[in-house]
């Protein structure tokens, strides 16, 4: 291979990324001279973009679904300052991690209030991103040129999972314990690598011990948030590249009305509403993990995650006649299919049937909804 060939094909590679993410600012932001440039340019940028956007009309197709990307923002911050605020008290050893929560809740101000909203925002957060990700299977999101956008955006799923995982066992409370013990059995079945991976999470066992739950705190607190703020980032880099975020949006009718005003408004009123439901339920359930009141009474039975309750009965639901390494390959197969949705070929192409894809995600939410049923009758 000559070098010219060679310096074609990597020309190409950067010209394939170079349509699909911005990344020209993101290589500038990461030496001084372009942070220094980048803000003395944004501003300018800022203001050009504002004066456009106020003399533009607002689409047709663009309606309340489309502010869920700036939920996901929101909560994340929301993630991340409460978060930041409960690890200043919580000591990550078995003996001082009940301690610490019974000292956040009882002792520092509003304390059980940072607690229940660091909990239920990461519910809502996982909610929020897994409506937002079957809008975009509605869409073809997924479809070229947007594949990183996708790629990112299902990384981005399966990150905020995983903190939330690592963040039940903090606590060390009985319901906490076991439901991390459920989950780590299903990081068990992942053919392969599954020994590897319960090894490096829990010390090559499913109990969590001292190391394990250093092992979560490191990960819940200072890896995968900053993680998920990269892949949102990366993923808004592609918004911002290639324009409209949904196939066929360009050909969109208009309607009156100014684009900002009706985007704030639209974000103002659901702002309010996600507030209002995140304080609800920090006010009317005051154990979110259904611990007992009474710390000597054993919990009747502790499931995994909601989230993981799908997974949990096909595993269940296949052990009768499905080895658990074979089920587990079942459910890798799934979730890599899942993120590399974009390079299996009969979804790069784009549908001609809109009722096909309606169909086809209808049939994905029934699958969904009956495992989780399921796996919660039988956790």
């Amino acid at each position: 291979m000559t070098k010219e060939t060679m310096n074609n094909q990597e020309s190409g590679l950067l010209d394939w990324f170079s349509r699909r993410l911005n990344l020209t600012e993101i290589f500038s932001l990461l030496t001084s001279y372009g942070i220094f440039h980048a803000e003395l340019d944004s501003r300018k940028r800022i203001r050009e973009a504002i004066a456009e956007a106020k003399a533009q009309p607002m689409p047709s197709y663009d309606q309340w679904p489309r502010v869920l990307g700036l939920l996901v923002v929101v909560l994340l911050l929301i993630e991340i300052v409460t978060g930041s605020l409960l690890a200043f008290y919580y000591l990550p050893t078995p003996q001082t991690a009940r301690a610490s929560v019974a000292t956040i809740v009882r002792d520092v101000d509003f304390g059980r209030f940072m607690h229940q909203i660091h909990f239920w925002g990461a519910q809502v957060l996982l909610a929020v991103l897994m409506i937002r990700v079957v809008r975009f299977l509605m869409r073809g999101v997924y479809r070229k040129p947007r594949e990183l956008m996708w790629v990112f955006g299902a990384l981005l799923l399966l990150v905020c999972f995983h903190s939330d995982l690592t963040g039940r066992a903090l606590p060390m409370t009985e319901t906490a314990y076991w439901s991390s013990v459920r989950a780590l059995e299903l990081v068990g079945s992942i053919p392969i690598y599954g020994s590897s991976m319960l090894f490096l999470l829990g010390g090559g066992e499913t109990v969590i011990t001292e190391l394990t739950l250093i092992r979560f705190y490191l990960l819940h607190v200072a890896l995968l948030p900053f993680l998920a703020v990269t892949l949102i980032y990366l993923h808004f880099s592609g918004v911002r590249r290639l324009g409209q975020t949904e196939s066929g949006a360009q050909d969109a009718p208009y309607r009156g009305g100014p684009v900002v005003r009706t985007h704030l408004l639209n974000q103002a009123i659901l702002f309010t509403v996600l507030l209002g439901v995140l304080v609800s339920l920090a006010v009317l359930v005051p154990t979110p993990l259904g611990d007992a009141a009474d710390p000597y009474t054993t919990v009747p039975g502790v499931g995994p995650p909601w989230y993981l309750l799908a997974p949990f009965g096909f595993l269940e639901l296949t052990s009768g006649f499905l080895p658990t390494r074979v089920a587990g390959s079942v459910l890798f197969v799934g979730f890599t299919a899942f993120v590399l949705l974009p390079l299996i070929p009969g979804f790069r192409r784009e549908s001609k049937s809109r009722l096909l894809i309606l169909l086809f995600v209808a049939a994905l939410l029934a699958i969904w909804v009956s495992l989780t049923i399921y796996g919660a009758r039988v956790a």
